[in-house]
């Protein structure tokens, strides 16, 4: 790498907030509705006007948006993920990368503590971004996942830590002979049904409330532990095999779905080691694992039998079954 090419990439902060900031705003889905001019962009949405006209210039610039004439609007390609009311919509990951960001901006403190960045506040809204944001990026994967593991002759997925659903919802789709349930915590669930609304017979999908690191999950052949372990020391990791465990079938299987590092040397993937300094500025313990050491913790707990998958450059999906 040269010096011109390490100051480029310091200065990579500016575009990210942004895109951000214009979605937090408003600035995208006002135009996903209709194009128009930056006055009446700031009218709408009661923003200043100079404040409007200056990120609108430089999201043009980035490619963002367009102009048509003295108006503005998303580019055909863009609106889809930008726009809230689609299916394939990102504007939810966005928002949550929004509240990353405010912690990554004092990672020099967490440097100097060890500690993640407190939050100041744990509000609804953080919440609800975080658990849609967390679907907006599920969805991306889901396809590949179920296409990797092979549920037709599963009866019951539990989706431990499942946030949102997505996942478990996405193999209900593909299985028709499956029912599935939804674990987490009870501040979650509400999201959750939302969420799940209109997507599967309630008789298929359900809800439960329950913490992996204190509860067993219920009874069933398949479990899903997907984006979870990242945020846990090995006592932690080591816990929530245990409560798995107990509430898998023997034979049943659990499906791993993480960034993991490629080895014990930490050597990449690059997204393992980005992922790893978000758990470091958000969480006490949390880090990226190999797939030995997942294989060990929930080895301990009676799992065998592990097949291993690149999934996507991002991440990998590591299979056992519960032998004893």
């Amino acid at each position: 790498m040269t010096p011109e090419e390490l100051e480029e990439m310091a200065g990579g902060f500016q575009a990210a907030t942004i895109v951000l900031a214009a979605n937090r705003a408003g600035i995208f889905g006002a135009l996903c509705a209709a194009p128009m001019g930056t006055e009446q962009l700031a009218r709408r949405l009661k923003l200043n006007r100079r404040a409007v006209a200056t990120v609108t210039d430089a999201l043009v610039c980035l490619g963002a948006l367009e102009r048509e004439g003295d108006r503005l609007r998303v580019p055909p390609g863009l609106a889809p993920a930008l726009d809230r009311s689609s299916p394939v919509t990102r504007a939810n990951a966005l928002d949550h990368r929004w509240y990353v960001l405010q912690r990554w901006a004092r990672l020099d403190s967490v440097l100097e503590t060890g500690q993640p960045i407190p939050r100041l506040r744990e509000d609804e809204e953080r919440l609800r971004a975080f658990i849609l944001g967390m679907a907006d990026m599920a969805r991306r994967g889901a396809t590949a996942l179920w296409s990797a593991v092979d549920l037709s002759d599963r009866a019951h997925l539990v989706d431990v830590g499942g946030g949102p659903g997505e996942l478990a919802l996405a193999a209900l789709e593909r299985f028709p002979g499956l029912v599935a349930t939804v674990f987490d915590l009870p501040a979650v669930l509400p999201i959750a049904r939302e969420y799940a609304a209109d997507r599967a017979p309630n008789e298929r999908i359900r809800f439960m409330a329950g913490d992996a690191l204190r509860d067993d999950i219920p009874a069933c052949d398949a479990a899903l532990v997907s984006s979870l372990l990242h945020s846990y020391g090995l006592d932690g990791v080591s816990r929530i095999a245990g409560h798995v465990a107990a509430g898998l079938k023997p034979g049943g299987l659990v499906i791993i779905r993480e960034f993991m590092w490629d080895d014990e040397a930490h050597s990449g993937p690059l997204a393992a080691a980005l992922f790893a300094v978000n758990m470091l500025s958000g969480t006490p313990e949390g880090r990226c694992w190999t797939a030995v050491e997942l294989e060990a913790a929930f080895g301990s707990a009676g799992f065998g039998g592990w097949r291993l998958t690149r999934l996507d450059p991002r991440t990998s999906l590591l299979v056992g079954a519960r032998q004893r």
